[in-house]
This record gives C-alpha cells, structure tokens and sequence, in this order.
C-alpha cells in the first residue's frame, strides 16, 4: 500500500507540475503501464521489449521524476522522490536510476522495467512498468558513483560541519531488487571528498590524512570484502595529491592526480601501483580531475579542463587529443559509445563531438602505436539559441544508450529533448517537453536477446 499512495501521489504532483509549465501543444502521450511479467514463463517473443530504451529525466527545481518510452516517446510514469535529485546515474546492468539528493543525505532508486536474467541456456529480456523502489540508501552527502558490469560503489563524502565520516557503500542490482541490507560498506573515521571503484569481492579506494587541509586525499588503499563490511589490506606507496576523479577498465584503476594518475593493476589477486606524469602538454594550473574507462577499451580519457588525453596504463602513455574545440568550449558531457568504439563530448557552447576509438587490441589490425587512440569525426550543433538565455542553474544535459548508436541531450534553453544518430552524426529527433528538465540517464538491456536461442 505504501508503494500505491507513492505513485497516486507521484501522478498528482506530475499533473499539477506539467500543466503549470506547459502549453496547450505538448507532444507527451501518457501511456497505460506495461503488465508485470511475474510468472517469467519463457516466451520465444521478443518483439515487444524495447530495445531502445528508456530515459529517466528530472524537472528543475523539483522532485518529480519521470520515465519515457524512446520507441516512441511517450511518459510512462512519473515518482515524486523526498528532494530534488542532484544527480541521476544508473545501476551495473542499467537497469535502475539512481536518484541521487546530495544534501539530505539521500539515494533512492527508480526502476526502469527493462531487465535481463541469465536462464543457462540462454538470455531472456523482460519488461515491466517502471516503479520507485523501496531500497534507499542514507548516509552523509552521497557524491561520487561509479559502477563495472554488476557492482555500484557509492562514496559518501561526510560532512566536516556535523564531523560526520565518510564511507563507501557497495551494491549489486540484486540488492536493489530484493531490499537487501547485507551489502558491505566501508566506514571510515573522517570526512573526505573521496572516490572508489569496486572489484568483485575487493573495493579499491582513497585515503586522507587526519591533519590534511584539504578535503581530497592523497593516498589509495586496497580493501577485501566480507559479508557486511570491508577490511583494509594494502595501502600503496605512490601518492596521489589532490586526488579527484577515477575509471577502471579491465586490467586497471586510475585516479586523478595534481601531478598525473595513478594507475593500479589487477593481476588475479594481485594489485599493484604506479604513477604516469604530468606531461609537457600541461602547465603548471592543470590538472586531470576527471578520468573515464570502459570494459571495451584499453585507454582511459581524462579531462585537465576541457583538454583531453588518452591514457594507456599498460604502455604507460598520455597523449593529448586534438578534439577541435573552440576557445570557450567546455566539457560538461562525456563517454564511451557504440561498445566502445566511440566517444562524445557534449560542450556548453550547445555541440556534440564525435570521436572514433581505434585503441582496441584487434588481432591482426594495426596497433595503437601507428594511429591516434582517438580521431575526429563530426561535430554536430544542438542548438542555434542564445546561451545567455540558459536558465540559472541549468546546462545541456547528455546521455549515452548502451544498447544502440544513439545518444541523448537536454536543452533547458527550449525544454527539448534530442536524439543524436551518432553513426550519422545528426539529430534525429526533438520532442518537446512541457517542463524545464534538468538531469537524465539512459537505462535499458544493453545487449537484448536473439528471438531465438
């Protein structure tokens, strides 16, 4: 019960949001929800999963959030969360969003309905209506999320005022599903404004020093899970000052440093470190502080403003990429599409460049020693609107779809929705939403199941 007054409630703050900031011509169909597949009897039809996805967006200002159809536009459903989300991310395998609300102490959790189970001879795709969930997660200022193929590591800062610590809560879309409170969480003794990345049964994350004035740290530490909690096993040598920003990829861990990354290797059970410098691409005001990975590449992309480098942590490289940016450009968008072999940077000067990633290990292609990592392939403008009309607050927003070459943009400036073909590198189509939208993620079956099996 307590789960259907939500949703009425959700329903009547959505309606009274959606017709006070919109007009008499809005191109959002409501669409009756999608029955529940609770028996999981196995069915060869396919045909009516979506394999584009759904998008969860949040209204500026509010704490309405509401999921879209992309096969055809329409609003599925809308939650009202306790806050307005500071941030969306979603879960390892894409299935939940993540509503993030920072400043109380807040993560709760939107189901989109599109799941995959693994039925041992083959994949079978689901789909539901989308739900709020009754797993929250409550600690002091939930910050930084990362996430691999089926864990979640979410770091909460702490807070210096109330002398709260900091700690790491690691979680799987099972938690989620099932309500669990048996996930391992890291507690540390002091506040920092730290970051994570979680590795099966092993959490690798940072370290601040008690008499530090500043609230980044300096050190990375190795720790091993059980059961609920985890314990410390290794602190590596290297530092890392004013650490900020981390990836991993399938053999590495990196965090960003004021003089370079930090790369950890993972060999088994084994974890080692290393540093990569600063190169003379940098002066002395730049730093990497933001650093992306993806399962499907071998680089790392770190961002020292809006220059970007390609990091190969194996051969120990960075390279600075020619992304043909304009003077004022800055990076607010970013990541790994088409499987990996692209990336986007969404600017604020309202375009969308295109990438193409040649650093695979393909056996028998050329190696990544005799072309760039990363070459130039388009860029697309999103907008001809004057940005100085942009609302306070607010910024083009990006996400990227995990199961096709498509990605997504919001535009506060008009309250637009866009879709982006990255294959063909134009916009495709605009809907038109009737509130002022403000943070989005892409969930979905990554890689839907053949019809037959």
């Amino acid at each position: 019960m307590i789960q259907t007054k939500l949703s009425l409630v959700a329903l009547l703050v959505g309606a009274s949001l959606l017709s006070g900031c919109g007009d008499s011509t809005t191109n959002i169909v409501e669409k009756d929800p999608i029955a529940v597949d609770d028996d999981h009897d196995h069915d060869d039809d396919h045909t009516d999963i979506s394999t584009a996805g759904r998008l969860v967006i949040s209204a500026k200002d509010s704490n309405l959030v509401s999921v879209y159809e992309l096969s055809n536009g329409s609003l599925l459903d809308s939650f009202a969360v306790a806050d307005t989300p500071s941030a969306l991310a979603a879960s390892a395998t894409k299935r939940y969003a993540l509503v993030v609300q920072r400043t109380t102490d807040r993560v709760e959790f939107v189901d989109g309905g599109l799941y995959q189970e693994d039925h041992v001879d083959h994949l079978h795709d689901y789909q539901q209506a989308p739900a709020l969930s009754s797993f929250v997660l409550s600690d002091s200022r939930p910050t930084h999320i990362t996430a691999n193929d089926s864990q979640m590591a979410v770091f909460f800062d702490g807070d210096a005022a109330s002398g709260t610590p900091a700690a790491v809560a690691v979680i799987t879309d099972a938690d989620i599903s099932t309500d669990s409170n048996g996930y391992p969480v890291l507690n540390y003794s002091l506040h920092m404004h730290g970051a994570a990345q979680a590795r099966g049964e092993y959490l690798i994350s940072t370290l601040r020093d008690a008499d530090s004035a500043t609230t980044l740290p300096d050190k990375v530490a190795l720790y091993h899970g059980h059961d609920d909690h985890f314990d410390e096993e290794l602190i590596f040598d290297e530092l890392c000052p004013g650490l900020h920003g981390s990836a991993q990829n399938a053999n590495f861990i990196s965090f960003g440093c004021t003089d370079g990354v930090l790369l950890i290797a993972q060999d088994g059970d084994t974890f080692t470190a290393s540093k990569l410098e600063n190169t003379e691409d940098f002066s002395d005001a730049m730093r990497i502080g933001t650093l992306i990975g993806d399962m499907h590449a071998d680089h790392f992309v770190g961002f020292a403003g809006a220059s970007m480098f390609a990091i190969h942590a194996e051969d120990g490289e960075m390279e600075l990429v020619d992304w043909q940016s304009s003077e004022e450009a800055g990076v607010i968008g970013y990541g790994f599409a088409d499987k990996g072999e692209k990336f986007v940077l969404l600017d604020n000067q309202g375009y969308l460049t295109i990438l193409h990633y040649h650093g695979h290990e393909h056996e028998g292609a050329a190696t990544a020693a005799e072309e760039a990592a990363f070459e130039f392939a388009a860029k697309v403008q999103l907008t001809s609107a004057d940005l100085s009309t942009m609302p306070t607050g607010s910024r083009f927003e990006l996400a990227i779809s995990a199961s096709d070459d498509k990605a997504y943009v919001l535009n506060p400036i008009d309250s637009s929705l866009l879709t982006v073909d990255l294959k063909d590198a134009e916009v495709v189509t605009m809907k038109q939403l009737n509130f002022v939208p403000h943070k989005l993620v892409w969930l979905g079956i990554a890689e839907p199941a053949a019809h037959d099996h």
